[in-house]
C-alpha cells in the first residue's frame, strides 16, 4: 500500500526531528513525523544536563528545566566548587522539552504518527524518495517524499544505508538512576571523574526538582570495556555521603542512551533526497554528552534550508555556527578517554584556577577565541591546546 506523497518524511521524534519539522511545516510543506515510541519523550535516554542562556535563545520555556547553581567536580584526590548567583547551568526535564517540541511541530502543522516504524528508505537509483513504514493504524505501506530527514538517533541507519555517514566505531553509553532523593542539595550538580567512578567517562548527579536526582554515569566504547550497571552501583556510596543524613534515597526510574563518538566532518549532512541532523549526523557535544540543545539548533537550520529549496545552504551554516566548539570538544575526548587518576587530578586543579564563568565556558563547550584569550591570562597551559585545536580546523 502507498499514501499520497508528502513533502517531507522526518524519521525520528526527537529534538532533532522535531525542530526540523516544525520549521519545514512553518514553511508551508507537507510534514509527516515518524516516531516509533508511543509517546514523544518515551523513555528519557538522556540526563538532559544544559545551560540556561543557550536554551532561552531557542524560546525553550523555562518550565522545561531545573536551574543549578554550583557545579561540583569530584576527582580521585581533589574537589572544586564553582558558585554561580545567577543560574548558568540547567537540567531538562527531557519529557517536558520533548513535548513542548512535538507542541511546536504541530501548531506549524506538522503531522506526528506515533508507534510508526520506518523499516527502510524507498529508494529510485541512488536518490531516497520516502520511507517503508508500518504502524498499528495502516499496517505495512509506503510513504513516498520529496524530502526524507534521518533523525533517527544513534544508529543513523538511512543515512549508513545511504552512505552519508560512518559506522559507531566509538560510541558514549550512559546508566543513570532517577532517585527519590528529598536530602539531596538542589542547587548542585556533581561530576565524578577517575578510575575508579569511570574509566574513561564520568559519573553524575544531576537535581531535577521535587526532591528529584538523576545519579548516573558514562563511559565511552571501545575505549572502555567497564560495565555501567557495576559502576553505578559503586557510585551510590558516594551519593549518599551528598544526602542529609537519615533521607530515604530510592530509584524513580532508570534511563539509557548511547550517543554517537564521530570526527567532526564525518557525516554528509545532505544527500540526494536526504538530510541527516542530530545524533544521527553526530552534531552533540563529545565533551560532556550534551546534545538537546545542538539537536534544536541543528534541526532549525535544516529545517528552514528545506523550506527555502535550499538544502545545501545548511552544512555550511550549522559548521559555521558550531564547528569549530565541536571539532575542539571531540579533539578534548580522545584525549581524556585515556586518562587515569593522576590526569585527572591534574585537570581539576587547573579547573580550580579558572573564574567561575570561564569554567562554565568549558562545561559548555563554548571556546570562542574572545573565550579562549580571556582565560589565557588565568591559565595558560590549560587554554593552549583549545587554541591549537580551535585554529587547525
Amino acid at each position: 500500500m502507498s499514501e499520497p506523497a508528502v513533502d517531507v518524511v522526518v524519521v525520528g521524534g526527537g529534538p532533532a526531528g522535531l525542530a526540523t519539522a516544525a520549521e519545514a511545516a512553518r514553511g508551508g510543506l507537507r510534514t509527516i513525523v515518524f516516531e516509533r515510541g508511543h509517546a514523544l519523550g518515551e523513555p528519557v535516554r538522556t540526563s538532559g544536563g544544559s545551560f540556561v542562556k543557550p536554551l532561552r535563545a531557542l524560546g525553550v520555556p523555562a518550565r522545561c528545566w531545573h536551574p543549578v547553581h554550583r557545579i561540583r567536580v569530584i576527582g580521585p584526590t581533589t574537589d572544586v566548587t564553582k558558585h554561580y548567583r545567577r543560574a548558568l547551568g540547567c537540567v531538562l526535564d527531557v519529557r517536558a522539552t520533548y513535548q513542548w517540541l512535538g507542541q511546536q511541530a504541530v501548531e506549524a502543522g506538522a503531522e506526528i504518527r506515533l508507534k510508526a516504524h520506518v523499516e527502510s528508505a524507498l529508494t529510485d537509483g541512488d536518490r531516497t524518495t520516502g520511507v517503508k513504514a508500518r504502524d498499528p493504524f495502516r499496517g505495512r505501506y509506503e510513504q513516498p517524499a520529496r524530502i526524507v530527514v534521518d533523525a533517527s538517533g544513534h544508529t543513523g541507519f538511512l543515512s549508513r544505508a545511504a552512505g552519508l555517514r560512518p559506522a559507531n566505531e566509538r560510541s558514549a553509553v550512559g546508566l543513570e538512576l532517577e532517585l527519590h532523593a528529598p536530602g539531596y542539595d538542589q542547587d548542585e550538580a556533581v561530576f565524578w571523574l577517575g578510575d575508579a567512578v569511570a574509566p574513561g567517562g564520568y559519573g553524575w548527579a544531576f537535581p531535577v526538582g521535587g526532591g528529584r536526582v538523576r545519579l548516573g554515569v558514562g563511559v565511552v566504547r571501545p575505549d572502555s570495556d567497564a560495565e555501567p550497571r557495576v559502576l553505578l552501583d559503586r557510585l551510590l556510596p558516594a551519593f549518599a555521603e551528598l544526602t542529609s543524613t537519615g533521607s530515604p534515597v530510592g530509584p524513580i526510574e532508570s534511563h539509557s542512551g548511547l550517543m554517537p563518538v564521530l570526527p567532526p566532518r564525518a557525516t554528509e549532512l545532505v544527500g540526494n533526497g536526504l538530510v541527516v541532523v542530530g545524533d544521527a549526523a553526530g552534531q552533540g557535544s563529545t565533551l560532556l554528552g550534551e546534545g538537546i540543545r545542538y539537536a534544536i539548533a541543528a534541526g532549525r537550520l535544516a529545517g528552514r534550508a528545506i523550506a527555502t529549496g535550499t538544502p545545501s545552504a545548511y552544512p555550511r551554516e550549522w559548521r559555521r555556527r558550531t564547528g569549530r566548539d565541536l571539532a575542539i570538544a571531540y579533539a578534548v575526548n580522545t584525549r581524556i578517554c585515556t586518562y587515569g587518576d593522576a590526569d585527572w587530578d591534574r585537570v581539576i586543579r587547573r579547573l580550580d584556577r579558572l573564574t567561575p564563568r570561564q569554567a562554565a565556558w568549558v562545561f559548555a563547550t563554548d571556546f570562542r577565541p574572545r573565550h579562549a584569550i580571556g582565560a589565557l591570562v588565568t591559565d595558560p597551559s590549560l587554554v593552549r591546546g583549545l587554541l591549537r585545536a580551535a585554529f587547525r580546523r
